[in-house]
């Protein structure tokens, strides 16, 4: 889409495709990209494009959908993946609650944050709305507590529902971490053990810093996180 795109113009998911051209968790991405086609009232058809693959590894495909262009499937490789991440913070991009956390067309703020990351010398943007953490510009922060406990930015702050965190959300209870949503502040930011930014492109990539300041000592979660998404690719049902 153009630099002058609106939020209703397009609709869009990002996932993980094999070389058979089969996509990871197809059903969840078709379910959230009508959820998200509602609310920026787009009528979105009901099932994805068939998609021609010329790959020999995983990697990622963008499968976007607007009135005026139909669907559109862009291939790219992984870059960053399942590694320690510097971060930097930005104000988070806002919209209205219903366009906020939907992937669509006006997308030029996540991409410039991706891009003033990078100028900085880091690789992910964090976003920041009301002194918590929020979102991020290619996945969703995870944080590990002192006390044990996993959390997640709720869906009200305006986040997109990620792929990837709902996977571990309900799988990571079953390994002694339990998860909670709620706002990721400062002073929880502060005190964690562990920060991690999980998404389909990035796997689940620790963060070893936000803004130049260190973060946290551990590794369990980053590990348990990985652990976890490489078992569900290794299972027939995933893909589609």
């Amino acid at each position: 889409m153009s630099q002058t795109s609106g939020p209703r113009d397009e609709v869009f998911t990002t996932a993980v495709v094999n070389s058979k051209g089969q996509i990871a968790d197809g059903p969840a991405h078709l379910i959230r990209m009508k959820d998200h086609a509602k609310r920026l009232r787009i009528s979105l058809p009901d099932t994805f494009p068939s998609m021609d693959v010329e790959v020999s590894e995983m990697g990622l495909v963008r499968l976007s959908y607007s009135a005026e262009q139909g669907w559109k499937v862009q291939h790219r490789p992984f870059t960053v993946r399942n590694e320690s991440l510097d971060a930097i913070s930005v104000p988070a991009p806002r919209w209205n609650p219903k366009t906020n956390g939907c992937k669509h067309g006006d997308w030029t703020p996540y991409n410039e944050a991706r891009v003033r990351a990078e100028k900085a010398g880091c690789d992910v943007a964090l976003f920041v709305h009301e002194h918590a953490l929020v979102d991020a510009d290619r996945g969703t922060p995870m944080l590990l507590d002192e006390d044990g406990t996993v959390w997640i930015p709720t869906d009200e702050d305006g986040g997109v529902d990620g792929i990837t965190s709902s996977l571990l959300e309900a799988k990571l209870p079953d390994f002694g971490l339990p998860v909670v949503r709620g706002r990721l502040n400062e002073r929880l930011v502060a005190r964690c053990h562990e920060l991690v930014v999980v998404g389909s492109g990035l796997g689940a990539c620790r963060v070893d810093s936000i803004d130049g300041e260190r973060v946290g000592q551990s590794t369990v979660l980053s590990k348990q996180c990985q652990k976890i998404i490489n078992q569900h690719f290794t299972q027939e049902a995933t893909w589609s």
